[in-house]
């Protein structure tokens, strides 16, 4: 099981290299072809405040696929937390007008959302551990409990008119340049590193991914770390959807379901195996500028007019890339047979 890890560690590190000369491919294509617009300061900022959401989800679904599970609830998770963090807001509000008051409002609103968060993920990882649903019918289930709370919660409207101060999460910048939003997902890639590289926790996700059964042989208890792994999908959901929430100052839910699949095609890009065990932070966050700089070059060039159009695209990336891994793994199983086989062959002619 250690040499599978170390193995992993190796495929990392070259996964890594590759994504970062993907993203400098990408922002000198872009950079040539719209040298105009793609390289102005506004265009710059406005990729740093597209980024966190679809950032942060996607470490959320790295959690899930780094045990070779997969959480297809992490959209409807955000959403949900946002409309009762939503409704809590716009309920004291209106008793508490006081500035101080509101962002007092606004504050606990927040860990609200955050607790709803962690609950979701924790009723994924019990659906998952304790009940044994499979991962992908599991969190297929959960997403459509979860939107479905959110529709009879909001009656499919959207909740508007939430405090001022809530908008500060969106809005504010540091130096009047570098958006916070991006500086909180950076916080949040740091943190996910650490649980992942630093930690016995970290250590035992991958051990559960690698093999479960071996793991639990182990002395491992497989289901607090299922548990725990889904709970962390669940609270970084829950900040996506604080995000974009404060961003539009508003909710619903039916915001960012794009993101959905742009998650998906980053933690694979970022070299995390469906299969479980292999993955890195620094990869996914690679996966992530990526991607968000070639949507915005789709976007300036009209390429990506609607979110159909956008969809289609990122289906047709992902395919590309999990056939490319698929051939990848199938060629280095191909060149292990033939080095055993001549192995074997040797030993038969002494």
């Amino acid at each position: 099981m250690l040499m599978s890890l170390k193995k992993g560690k190796i495929k990392n590190n070259s996964q890594l290299c590759i994504l970062i000369a993907i993203f400098f491919g990408f922002f000198v294509l872009m950079s040539v072809l719209m040298p105009g617009t793609f390289l102005r300061l506004g265009t710059m900022q406005s990729m740093m405040v597209q980024l966190p959401e679809f950032g942060i989800y996607a470490l959320a679904m790295m959690f899930a696929m780094i045990l070779g599970g997969i959480d297809l609830s992490i959209v409807s998770i955000g959403n949900l937390s946002s409309i009762i963090a939503s409704q809590f807001m716009l309920r004291y509000m209106i008793a508490n007008a006081g500035g101080t008051e509101n962002l007092r409002v606004v504050v606990q609103g927040i860990c609200i959302a955050l607790a709803v968060g962690a609950l979701c993920g924790i009723f994924n990882g019990v659906s998952v551990a304790v009940v044994g649903i499979p991962p992908m019918l599991a969190t297929l289930a959960s997403m459509s409990i979860f939107n479905g709370i959110s529709t009879v919660l909001t009656k499919g409207a959207s909740l508007q008119g939430l405090p001022e101060e809530y908008a500060l999460i969106g809005k504010s910048t540091l130096f009047g340049i570098i958006p916070i939003i991006i500086v909180i997902f950076l916080l949040a890639a740091c943190i996910a590193y650490v649980i992942q590289k630093r930690t016995k926790l970290g250590m035992k996700m991958f051990l559960v991914g690698s093999n479960a059964r071996a793991a639990q042989f182990s002395g491992i208890n497989n289901h607090f770390v299922i548990i725990t792994a889904y709970l962390l999908s669940g609270v970084l959901s829950s900040i996506a959807g604080i995000i974009m929430t404060s961003r539009s100052m508003s909710s619903k839910m039916d915001y960012g379901l794009i993101y959905q699949l742009q998650a998906i095609l980053a933690v694979v890009l970022g070299g995390v195996s469906p299969k479980g065990g292999i993955g890195s932070v620094g990869g996914v966050v690679m996966a992530v500028l990526s991607l968000q700089v070639l949507s915005t070059g789709l976007n300036i060039l009209n390429l990506a007019s609607t979110s159909y159009v956008k969809n289609l695209i990122w289906g047709l990336f992902l395919v590309v890339v999990l056939l490319m891994n698929y051939y990848a793994d199938t060629k280095k199983r191909k060149g292990k047979f033939e080095k055993t086989k001549i192995v074997i062959t040797k030993n038969k002619t002494h």
